[in-house]
């Protein structure tokens, strides 16, 4: 998860990736919060998120994990939602 993704540059290389490999595109970095999981839903074919899950397990007190997991993927999904992707 890198602190500051460039959504700009990411879609100018989008469409050169899908000539690349004629498979539909997930970005799975930069991914924080809705804001940038909706900017990403309305130039790839996916959103990926991993290290900001990890992130958000290890800074959890015991027994809050699930619980805030839940509630980022949940912020997540409204971004992607907000972006007309399903």
């Amino acid at each position: 998860g890198s602190a500051q993704l460039d959504v700009e540059a990411v879609a100018r290389r989008i469409p050169e990736i899908h000539a690349a490999v004629g498979v539909p595109v997930g970005v799975g970095f930069g991914i924080r919060d809705a804001q940038t999981a909706g900017a990403i839903a309305r130039i790839a074919d996916a959103v990926v998120v991993g290290s900001r899950i990890i992130e958000e397990i290890e800074q959890s007190p015991a027994g809050e994990a699930l619980a805030r997991v839940k509630c980022l993927v949940a912020d997540l999904r409204r971004g992607i939602d907000a972006a007309g992707k399903a």
